[in-house]
């Protein structure tokens, strides 16, 4: 194998080498193009927010007779054909990707914004003159370095539409007070189980304690429409503040900060605030003059979690902690457990 070199190209650079054909986007092996609409318009936001893209692998070949370059697509093949085809007028930007620039072909958009698409830079790696057996053993070597998708990442891949933009953006939005609180480790972010918690959250407020399994249901849902988006924004921020309030912005130590629990002390607080469907428990008012007495009630709880042996009507609620959490009846049995400890103490006089 000669080598190869990693550069930078504009997305203009490819647009020309595509219109004087010195671009192969179907060699013989690259997968065909299977994107959907959806994933083509959430490409196109990425550039024109100036986020960076994974790289992409070009075979580069030089024929002496004709002196003329050609550029084979190894990997990225998904990403240059939906750019080429966005230029050229072949779909529009989504408005659930970008409300300022949503229904407008390219050519529609601001000379500006139409320059900054086509000034983007894409890092390449050149492979120069390199042969198809180099070429397949660069793919397997590509390959053994792969994770297999989890259920959250296989969602990512999946959808890009309003769930899925509320939830994540919600799940970034906290990405310190995660690491901070020591809820998920850098290692799980990375593999989103933030957004995987972030996720089950907001299907509690929309519908109530569900299992994670019916996850995909909500995000097929709401991808094309997702009315109340901007309410549940607010109300998920007002829970996360009610929550940093009463810890005093850390809780590390705490058995809140284990995720099934926190899950449950997210619902038990946004059903005092608005009620939880399915759950007929009294709702109290949480203001500045109370948050002293619902941090007692938590305190109350982790004391359940520490007494040996377990109090007889605690009991279920300590094994909803550590079996099955994700299924529904132990997260009811968390969540009305945490409102009952919440209303008690907000119920004395």
């Amino acid at each position: 194998m000669n080598g190869f070199e990693s550069k930078s190209y504009s997305i203009n650079d490819f647009f020309e080498w595509y219109e004087r054909k010195q671009l192969k986007l179907s060699p013989k092996f690259q997968r065909r193009s299977v994107w959907r609409p959806e994933a083509k318009s959430f490409l196109i936001d990425t550039i024109i927010r100036r986020k960076p893209l994974p790289k992409i692998f070009i075979r580069q070949i030089t024929e002496v007779e004709t002196r003329t370059t050609i550029r084979e697509v190894v990997d990225g093949q998904q990403r240059l054909r939906a750019i080429l085809e966005f230029l050229n007028d072949g779909y529009k930007i989504n408005k659930n990707h970008n409300s300022q620039y949503g229904d407008m072909f390219f050519s529609n958009l601001p000379n500006e914004v139409q320059s900054l698409i086509l000034s983007y830079e894409l890092s390449v790696d050149v492979l120069i003159n390199v042969d198809d057996s180099d070429i397949l053993d660069i793919f397997a070597r590509l390959n053994s370095y792969a994770v297999t998708l989890n259920k959250q990442e296989l969602l990512n891949a999946e959808y890009y539409g309003y769930f899925k933009q509320l939830v994540y953006e919600l799940a970034f939005a906290y990405n310190k007070f995660w690491i901070t609180n020591k809820i998920f480790t850098d290692y799980k972010i990375m593999r989103m189980a933030e957004v995987e918690l972030v996720t089950d959250i907001i299907i509690g407020m929309i519908d109530g304690i569900q299992h994670r399994k019916v996850a995909l249901k909500y995000y097929d849902k709401y991808d094309k429409l997702f009315d109340e988006r901007e309410m549940y924004r607010e109300r998920f921020t007002r829970v996360m503040e009610i929550i940093t309030t009463i810890f005093s912005g850390s809780f590390s130590d705490s058995y809140f900060a284990k995720p099934a629990l926190f899950y449950s002390l997210s619902l038990a607080i946004y059903h005092e605030l608005y009620g939880i469907n399915g759950i007929d428990l009294s709702r109290y008012e949480i203001n500045k003059t109370n948050i002293s007495r619902i941090k007692n009630a938590f305190d109350k709880i982790e004391d359940v979690l520490q007494t040996k042996p377990v109090p007889e009507e605690s009991q279920n609620f300590v094994d909803s902690v550590s079996k099955a959490t994700s299924d529904i009846a132990p997260r009811l049995v968390r969540t009305r457990y945490i409102i009952e400890q919440i209303n008690q103490a907000l119920g004395e006089t």
